[in-house]
């Protein structure tokens, strides 16, 4: 219970000494005690309010789970104490929440209960010029801090110890109702194509699984397009399967080979849209796929993901739809990109060859599980060069946009053979 304290009153006792002071004769002077009221005289609030938040556990829930959600979370009463807080309030005290403390709480669920929008995918109608839905949107999904803390807050003064969360819709940026008018996708400004004829079945296989990857995106104005980022996860649980990749001198088995031939496809459409290439590496060997039909030297685009991408810029007003194909009786890939043509021009110098350095001897390696005698060559030679090829974009008034140069510079690669046993590779 509250008791009442008490002080010295100085100067009440001061007053009643100086009389007899002046007498200079024993005397006894009572001191003046004051008694001091306690500021708070009822805590009965306090105690009530803090049994009824520790009445029990707090219930958080969602309200419509999805699948694979977490929750519900749960936190004991133990837990709770830890966030009350005591505040005197004129002549009582108060418990409560301590709100900073539960929003801390609410805010290490914000990424948990994250759900982030997905666009829809879009196939342009050549014919009737509209756009045409190939996957539909999502919304996604964000924890509302704030509105959760108020309703916590509301629902416990209630007595209501089971509160759902509160949750935000996210919207996509293109829903499937979108049409060709309202994003101004309306006709084809680019293209790119690149052949892969004779590839290994694996190599064929994972050419068209990483091409699906980019078929009906929309890339927003002003949004840099990452190869990386939308192929995804590259492995044999993402159904991809082995086949050969260029590594250092000599070719690799692994799993994704053949990506690379989707990547130049994709740099050679954003090369003739005039879109800015802000990265692009070439191979460290010329690939002979990459030269098919006259495409020329120096016009691929390789990655490795996560540290060698291919990036362009969405620099058009409108968004940009990207579409693949592959021909089957060609065995072509083609990347077509439609938007709103803003007249721009693209100008293309090159390749201009330099540096030209012939490859050294033949490499042999022994495999035991050959034939005796058995020689395969696995890896033709390949000349080492320097290829120059310069790009001009020019906007719908002949003023010059960008002047990019693009040198790559390839390595000599030397033939390589296995033989079996009981052969001589010649030299030795």
């Amino acid at each position: 219970p509250a008791r009442p304290g008490r002080y010295l009153d100085v100067e009440a006792t001061l007053a009643a000494l100086a009389p007899v002071v002046t007498h200079l004769a024993p005397a006894e002077v009572e001191l003046v005690v004051r008694e001091i009221a306690p500021p708070i005289a009822d805590a009965e609030p306090a105690r009530a309010e803090a049994e009824m938040l520790l009445a029990g556990p707090l219930t958080l829930v969602l309200t419509d789970p999805r699948e694979g959600d977490p929750g519900p979370w749960i936190l004991p009463p133990e837990q709770l104490a830890t966030m009350l807080v005591v505040r005197a309030e004129g002549e009582e005290l108060h418990v409560a929440l301590d709100e900073d403390a539960l929003r801390a709480y609410l805010e290490e669920l914000v990424p948990t209960l994250a759900i982030e929008p997905v666009d829809a995918r879009f196939h342009f109608n050549d014919g009737t010029g509209q756009l045409e839905p190939i996957s539909p949107s999502q919304e996604g999904r964000a924890l509302d801090v704030e509105a959760s803390l108020e309703r916590i807050v509301q629902e416990l003064a209630a007595g209501n110890r089971y509160v759902p969360l509160v949750v935000q819709a996210v919207p996509p940026r293109y829903p499937d109702t979108a049409t060709a008018e309202e994003l101004g996708i309306i006709e084809l400004v680019a293209e790119g194509d690149s052949y892969f004829i004779g590839s290994p079945s694996g190599r064929d296989h994972n050419i068209r699984l990483a091409a699906s990857k980019f078929d009906g995106l929309v890339i927003a104005p002003g949004e840099t397009f990452s190869f990386n980022h939308y192929l995804g996860e590259v492995s044999a649980e993402a159904g991809y399967d082995e086949s050969y990749i260029t590594a250092g001198e000599q070719l690799a088995v692994e799993v994704g080979g053949g990506i690379c031939q989707v990547s130049t496809t994709a740099f050679r459409a954003a090369f003739w849209g005039g879109y800015p290439i802000v990265e692009r590496w070439y191979h460290h060997h010329r690939v002979g796929y990459y030269e098919l039909m006259g495409a020329g030297v120096g016009m691929d685009a390789t990655v490795y993901s996560p540290h060698v991408d291919f990036k362009f810029v969405n620099d058009r007003s409108y968004p940009l739809l990207i579409e693949t194909e592959v021909e089957e009786a060609a065995h072509r890939l083609v990347f077509r990109f439609y938007s709103t043509d803003d007249g721009r021009r693209v100008e293309k110098e090159g390749p201009v060859i330099s540096d030209e350095t012939e490859p050294g001897p033949p490499i042999y390696q022994l495999d035991e599980e050959l034939a005796p005698e058995t020689v395969i060559q696995w890896q033709s030679a390949v000349n080492g060069l320097t290829a120059t090829v310069e790009r001009r974009v020019y906007d719908a008034a002949g003023n010059l946009l960008y002047h990019d140069t693009f040198v790559s510079k390839y390595a000599p690669r030397r033939a390589a053979y296995h033989y079996g046993p009981g052969y001589e590779p010649p030299g030795e």
